[in-house]
């Protein structure tokens, strides 16, 4: 594999552990610990994690598997809450690889 190639490998890495980790510090804010996707979206987004809709149901998917959220359907809409596991992920007291850990 090229270094190239290596190197763009990587930052998808970082991106989709950060979109993960930025979706969980989100719902810890807010009301009823859960949002709906299209803002989850664009707050990874204005947090500078490009994000679009198919990779931001992606990571709520991964999340979900990891029982780290859970996932239902209002309307058109996914609307994702937090589980008690993710918000220990989000504040730093539990680690799950592939979602970047929050800085201290």
């Amino acid at each position: 594999m090229s270094m190239l190639r290596q190197w763009a490998n990587s930052v998808v890495r970082i991106e989709t552990e950060k979109r993960r980790l930025e979706i969980l510090e989100y719902l810890m804010g807010t009301p009823g610990y859960e949002a709906a996707a299209s803002l989850l979206r664009l707050n990874c987004q204005r947090l500078g994690v490009p994000s679009t809709m198919d990779q931001t149901i992606a990571a709520l998917q991964w999340l979900e598997e990891q029982e780290l959220i859970t996932v239902r359907r209002h309307a058109d809409e996914i609307i994702a809450r937090i589980t008690l596991d993710g918000r220990e992920v989000a504040d730093g007291t539990r680690t799950v690889p592939g979602v970047m850990r929050p800085d201290p």
